[in-house]
């Protein structure tokens, strides 16, 4: 069973449904296709929207209150409500779809499914109770998500009804993630303190010595080694790595940031660095001596990531069509509960965890 994770699945593990009593019945926010759509689906999708805004283009991080922000030509409230509408027409739309297909979880998925929320649970409960969210929710999310991949394969798996070949995968993998070693030579001493002209100069023909020992055939991951020593104020962590195997590869996707390396290191990769050839490249922060490798050469990582190199592939297209398709559904908005929600009581509960657990 493929228990596949999307960037935002972390944040929305974050909230779930909330059951207030008003003037109107805001304990559900739709019904789709005479299936009740709970409130909580509603505040997930908010949290989601928001969480996406901000890494949206125009967005701007530096504002003191960050509802001040405008998105295509919308406040940011009103871009993360309308947002959040339409991923809980996704909702529907899955649930739709997964029973039109007559398509099944099985015992596993629904078994790790329960499983993540249990042990989620505890370590959430607080800022879920603050919102307002309820187990039950969470639950009902993870599975649509589990159903969401079900479909998705049901189109473009092995088998699907626009199965995707090896071949345009391989070649979307070639072209979109890179492999490579790097030894690394920083600008900044221990102290974190930049380096002085001459010392950078000195830095750089250090760096330029190994480019020329690593271009002469000499074992990349022993030139790691080396340099891991000659920097190592502490020996027992050297003489702990030498006893075990140290896997020094790095693996990036092109345009998308890496905690590991800089964007302007990450694009210097995908455009200088041919494969098999050391090169010298730096940035802001270090140079490094790098090894570029042929993605496909390791088979093993490959397989492990093939499903998400699938989904980098055709999930846009995935998710257009799924929009597209809720268009038809049989939908009615309970607008009482539409208005009753308020994005921004998750912003400020989000602060308040982040202040409670600093």
């Amino acid at each position: 069973m493929k228990f596949i994770k999307r960037a935002t699945t972390a944040i929305l593990a974050a909230v779930m449904c909330l059951s207030f009593s008003s003037c109107g019945d805001t304990s559900y926010i739709a019904k789709a296709e005479g299936e009740t759509i709970p409130a909580g689906l509603y505040i997930l999708s908010q949290y989601a929207a928001l969480a996406e805004a901000q890494q949206t283009s125009g967005y701007d991080s530096s504002l003191k209150n960050i509802w001040d922000n405008k998105l295509e030509n919308k406040s940011l409230k009103n871009w993360v409500n309308d947002r959040a509408l339409e991923l809980v027409k996704q909702y529907a739309e899955v649930e739709k779809e997964f029973k039109a297909e007559g398509l099944e979880l099985d015992e596993d998925t629904i078994k790790e499914v329960d499983n993540t929320v249990e042990s989620n649970w505890a370590s959430v409960e607080s800022l879920y109770t603050a919102i307002g969210v309820a187990k039950e929710s969470y639950r009902l999310y993870l599975l649509n998500q589990q159903k969401y991949y079900e479909i998705f394969d049901a189109y473009y798996g092995e088998g699907g009804k626009e199965e995707i070949s090896d071949d345009s995968l391989t070649a979307h993998y070639q072209e979109n993630y890179a492999q490579f070693k790097a030894i690394s030579f920083s600008k900044t001493d221990s102290a974190g303190k930049d380096l002085d002209a001459s010392a950078l100069v000195e830095l750089k023909n250090k760096a330029d010595q190994y480019l020329e020992r690593a271009k002469a055939g000499e074992d990349f991951d022993e030139l790691i080694a080396q340099r891991k020593k000659e920097i190592s104020t502490d020996t027992s962590d050297t003489e702990e790595e030498e006893d075990q195997e140290v896997n020094n590869m790095i693996m990036i996707k092109k345009d998308e940031a890496s905690w590991y390396v800089s964007n302007k290191l990450s694009n210097a990769v995908f455009e200088e660095a041919e494969i098999g050839e050391p090169i010298l490249l730096s940035d802001d922060n270090a140079y490094y001596v790098v090894l570029r490798y042929n993605v496909t050469d390791d088979e093993e990582t490959y397989q492990k990531m093939r499903q998400s190199v699938l989904l980098d592939l055709k999930q846009d297209d995935f998710d257009e069509m799924l929009m597209t398709n809720a268009k038809s559904l049989d939908f009615t908005l309970n607008e009482s509960a539409a208005k009753r929600y308020d994005p921004k009581k998750i912003e400020k509960e989000q602060k308040k965890a982040a202040q409670a657990q600093s």
